[in-house]
């Protein structure tokens, strides 16, 4: 399976490279998903060779152009990929510690705060449904903390 298989090129998803956040502290890497206020961040963390990835992924990317469609830019949605192979495991060790998941694909729902990047939901692998609800569910969250800023 290559790389580019697993890599989205539909503009609803943001692609970004683990390798990109790597160097950032945890703190850092976070901060890059969420930049602004008032916006529900919606991130999956994928690495080659996952089928659950492969499985999920025309799934999401359905997702993020139905919500984007309903609510336009006040969600938006990011794949970090981790590039992985059987004798290269370093850079998936690397995303675990920096963003503290244990499986792929894992799904990260974000809103800024004044204090910083606030994580609202995490899953492994779960089903668009319960991922729409609890992107649903903060976008009032999302619109208090830009209201509080």
């Amino acid at each position: 399976m290559t790389i580019s298989s697993q890599l989205s090129s539909d503009k609803s998803v943001e692609l970004l490279e683990f390798q990109r956040l790597k160097n950032l502290s945890d703190t850092g890497a976070v901060e890059t998903l969420a930049k602004e206020f008032g916006i529900v961040y919606v991130t999956a963390i994928t690495r080659d060779g996952c089928s659950g990835c492969m499985e999920q992924k025309p799934l999401f990317r359905e997702l993020a152009q139905k919500m984007q469609s309903d609510l336009g830019r006040r969600v938006h949605f990011a794949n970090v990929h981790v590039r992985y192979s059987e004798d290269d495991r370093a850079e998936s060790w690397e995303s675990k510690r920096i963003f503290r998941h244990a499986a792929y694909p894992t799904y990260l729902v974000h809103v800024r705060s004044k204090n910083g990047v606030l994580e609202v939901y995490r899953a492994i692998y779960p089903n668009m449904e319960e991922l729409e609800k609890q992107t649903r569910e903060s976008l009032d969250l999302a619109k208090f903390y830009k209201d509080a800023a």
